[in-house]
């Protein structure tokens, strides 16, 4: 039953000192899914991932994924407006786990919105008092994701298959 109030919980706007996470319209979603380049978005995106999330999402009915607390928000960078990637949950918790999925364009990597944008999601994360945990599946060859993750204090969970798993706890 909680699962389910929360679920219908409306998507938050996040706001950090240079981003806002915001849930993507549905005019953006179709963008995105047709791999377009809108005037607001930054070069490199959307990206392969991010079409596939998109398309994905329209198939379902959108609702979900982009109304619910659980959904992927775009993330716009608050000096340019532009939408420089993506960063939300993947669904509802399962086995009291909420996992954290994301995304940013080339060319906006390495300027600390990965930190930014996962701080922001744990904040969401943890007002859900069922979950006691968060975890993110990187592909093994993407360290600066792990250096990310390990920096936000995630640890290391051996997983079957070629993604590396990382694992946080709720705190205290």
């Amino acid at each position: 039953m909680t699962e389910d109030l929360e679920a219908q919980r409306p998507a938050p706007v996040l706001e950090t000192h240079r981003l806002l996470l915001r849930p993507f319209t549905v005019e953006e979603l179709d963008a995105v899914a047709a791999g377009e380049h809108a005037g607001h978005f930054a070069r490199g995106f959307p990206t392969a991932e991010d079409m596939d999330f998109a398309r994905e999402s329209l198939m379902a009915g959108g609702y979900f994924f982009t109304e619910s607390v659980y959904a992927r928000m775009a993330i716009v960078e608050k000096s340019t407006g532009e939408i420089v990637g993506t960063a939300g949950f993947v669904g509802p918790p399962i086995d009291a786990e909420l996992e954290i999925v994301g995304s940013l364009a080339a060319d906006r990597r390495n300027r600390g919105y990965g930190q930014e944008g996962v701080a922001a999601l744990l904040g969401v994360a943890f007002t859900d008092p069922s979950v006691t945990a968060v975890r993110a599946s990187v592909p093994g060859d993407n360290a600066p994701a792990a250096q990310v993750l390990l920096a936000a204090g995630f640890a290391h969970r051996e997983a079957p298959g070629p993604e590396t798993d990382y694992f946080l706890p709720r705190p205290g």
